[in-house]
């Protein structure tokens, strides 16, 4: 029985870990797209530099865009396998919950006959 509750906290933990990552990679991906809307509207002619270190390189906005675009579509395949985690997570979770019941049921049931 501690087992079980012992898997149960670290499962409902590692659930929790998940789902900060899913925030976090949703932030990403909010501003990654912010970033990509903005070099949609700024003209073809227009400066923009990329931060690498304690430096900004100029780059050209094809070259930006593909960078931005890049990274979306790796943020985008992150939040997936993340929830395919958490799905699996869930599942689970949910056979620890049935195996907890169970086995106070049964608990229950040694106490009941036992007295």
């Amino acid at each position: 029985m501690e087992d079980l509750a012992r898997n149960y906290q670290e499962k409902q933990s590692e659930l929790t870990g998940f789902v900060d990552s899913i925030k976090k990679l949703e932030a990403q991906l909010q501003e990654n797209t912010t970033v990509y809307n903005e070099l949609e509207r700024i003209d073809g002619d227009s400066n923009i530099y990329k931060q690498i270190g304690p430096t900004l390189v100029k780059q050209t906005q094809e070259e930006a865009k593909t960078n931005v675009q890049t990274r979306l579509d790796f943020i985008k395949k992150e939040i997936a396998r993340v929830e395919n985690q958490i799905e699996g997570s869930k599942v689970e979770f949910a056979k620890l919950k049935s195996a907890i019941v169970q086995a106070q049921t049964e608990a229950a049931s040694k106490a009941n006959a036992s007295s």
